[in-house]
């Protein structure tokens, strides 16, 4: 079991190819399958569309690919283009290969952390010891082989991912009904309970003589009603009413006009085409994110000013959050040592409803996070879920 960890672009025919740029874009099936009916065809003019059972302009979109990628080259012929093996540009992904499967690539510890939205390329893929004299010779069996084993990996990634979904979608539920329920009960008993305590402190400082012991019921009765005060925030952080109750739109200006108050921020809040409810999981999913950046602008970016634009155009809805503070290095941010949870939160967050989130941000120009959620036509009418 050989790992490749890697980035770059695909190589041309000066230089040798960068594996993993081209394993990203070998991975499609059709490609596959075409570029192993090229290889098979031993440089006799091939039609894409017979190869992989596609339609003549998805297939030629495929071939092309391969052409830029100097693994085929087109033909002109009387019917239109056909394509057969380009063998010196193979020749060179075989020798990739095998400078990759050798060991002759370069170090994992000397690789550095990549952008958001983009990750480490990691395959793990069983390969076949490399025959004698590969670097100088199109051996299509060896990269034949490769290709297949690449397929099933991919196949077996696309699987993993979709249980990584599932079980992160039911996490993440969990963790919402577990919010729920303790908001509920630190509103209904702790909050009930230290309310009765209030009143009973009132009426007692009322019928107390002494001074002495008035002053001691007064400070009593204003630590409670600061806990109080703290278990009512901590309720509504954790499950706020107004977004069960009465929608995404009052209880983000809720929270938005409570944020303000706590932290020395300005924080202006809009919305606009969201004359109806979204779904429920939409709205409790933008909710988060919502929260989440706050939450990051008053920890981290020492800012002023925060705008949250709510929009919704046709079947997409949009959440922009826009603060004028000191910014970040997403590099450094996104890194895997533990300080990117939050981005990575919200991206799971928005995956789960088939969302996608923009993040722009560079040290001293502020911070801008984009949540975007395509809704499904049935949801046009205003229908939840």
């Amino acid at each position: 079991m050989i790992t490749i960890l890697d980035k770059g672009s695909v190589g041309t025919k000066d230089r040798q190819p960068d594996a993993a740029a081209l394993f990203q874009l070998l991975a499609n099936p059709a490609r596959l399958v075409l570029l192993q009916a090229l290889i098979s065809a031993g440089g006799a003019p091939v039609d894409p569309a017979e190869a992989t059972g596609q339609s003549p302009n998805v297939a030629r979109k495929h071939a092309r690919a391969l052409v830029g990628a100097g693994l085929a080259r087109a033909v002109p012929g009387d019917d239109g283009y056909r394509y057969e093996v380009d063998s010196r540009g193979v020749t060179l992904l075989t020798g990739s290969l095998v400078q990759q499967f050798s060991g002759n690539a370069p170090k994992l510890d000397s690789l550095s952390g990549t952008p958001a939205g983009d990750a480490l390329n990691v395959y793990a893929v069983n390969v076949p010891a490399p025959p004698a004299r590969c670097l100088s010779c199109g051996n299509s069996g060896f990269v034949t082989r490769v290709l297949d084993d690449l397929d099933r990996v991919l196949a077996e990634a696309r699987i993993y991912h979709g249980r990584l979904q599932q079980l992160s979608s039911q996490v993440l539920t969990a963790h919402e009904g577990e919010r729920k329920r303790i908001a509920r009960e630190l509103h209904d008993d702790t909050g009930q309970a230290l309310t009765s305590i209030l009143v009973r402190l009132r009426l007692l400082e009322k019928t107390v003589a002494d001074e002495g012991v008035r002053q001691n019921v007064e400070e009593l009765r204003e630590l409670t009603s600061n806990a109080l005060d703290s278990v009512r925030r901590m309720a509504v952080d954790l499950r706020p009413s107004a977004l069960d109750d009465l929608g995404l739109v009052p209880a983000l200006h809720s929270y938005a006009e409570k944020y303000s108050t706590a932290w020395p921020i300005k924080v202006t809040f809009s919305a606009e085409g969201l004359k109806k409810r979204l779904p429920t999981n939409v709205e409790l999913v933008l909710y988060r994110i919502v929260q989440e950046a706050l939450t990051n602008v008053a920890k981290h970016s020492g800012a002023s000013t925060v705008e949250i634009n709510l929009r919704r155009r046709s079947n997409t809805v949009t959440v922009a959050v826009y603060d004028d503070g000191k910014g970040f290095d997403i590099r450094e941010v996104t890194r895997t040592d533990g300080s990117g949870l939050g981005l990575f939160g919200m991206r799971e967050r928005l995956a789960l409803v088939g969302g996608a989130i923009d993040i722009e941000s560079a040290p001293g120009r502020g911070t801008t996070i984009i949540a975007r959620v395509p809704l499904q036509d049935r949801l046009n009418h205003g229908e939840g879920e």
